[in-house]
């Protein structure tokens, strides 16, 4: 379970985030919103990351960290010079890693060649793997179907439902609702900086609703103008 209490984050005057308190039980999260709810936000602050964020969050009593969570980031660094293989290398320091059979062999990365010579999509399954490698309790995935192809996407559904089989908690972030809704166990509607609305397997009814109702009316009231 982690739970997330007094999440604020706020960019000078302009307020981001405000979660009093909030919990997620293992399983799959999906977490969507609007350009600028938050989403990304929220996952640096989960992990630490947030420089102008505060927030008290715990996975099973213990802080949540670098020790217990990984993190794949929306927009991954990769050092010029290095091979994808020696890039897996460096997340073999942080800690407690895992080797699960066939991994790499489903996402089908030329691991000895030059991360340069990978398109956008290799580049994206590189980074998933490296968070793989670590073999952490808690998964933070901020968009990580993006710039995958179908079968990619494919493999990654069915890499993420084993780990929440295993016990884990990985909440994603998607600004795409086909996926979620066939992978996740919760979807939470992420919106003005707090969680408004939350969506259980099989009973999404109403959330693209419920998601674009307010991009809906200012859309309306432009176009009347326009007309």
């Amino acid at each position: 379970m982690i739970t997330i209490a007094d999440l604020h984050c706020a960019y000078g005057d302009k307020p981001v985030l405000n979660i009093p308190a909030y919990e997620m039980a293992p399983g799959v999260h999906g977490i969507v919103g609007l350009n600028g709810a938050g989403k990304t936000t929220l996952l640096n602050a989960l992990y630490g990351f947030g420089r102008n964020a505060t927030a008290k969050v715990q996975w099973k009593g213990a802080d949540v960290g670098h020790w217990n969570t990984a993190f794949q980031e929306a927009e991954s660094y990769f050092h010029p010079g290095i091979t994808g293989g020696e890039f897996l290398q460096l997340f073999m320091r942080g800690g407690s890693t895992t080797h699960l059979p066939g991994l790499n062999e489903l996402l089908e990365l030329p691991l000895d060649d030059l991360i340069t010579t990978y398109s956008t999509g290799m580049r994206r399954k590189l980074a998933i793997l490296g968070v793989l490698h670590l073999d952490r309790e808690v998964l933070l995935l901020d968009e990580p179907m993006n710039g995958l192809d179908l079968a990619s996407v494919r493999v990654v559904e069915a890499i993420v439902r084993k780990l929440a089989e295993q016990g884990r908690t990985i909440l994603i972030t998607s600004h795409v609702l086909g996926p979620l809704i066939t992978l996740c166990d919760r979807i939470h509607l992420l919106q003005h900086g707090r969680f408004t609305r939350v969506f259980e397997r099989g009973a999404t009814d109403g959330m693209e609703e419920a998601l674009f109702a307010e991009l809906d009316k200012r859309t309306s009231a432009a176009m009347e103008r326009w007309q």
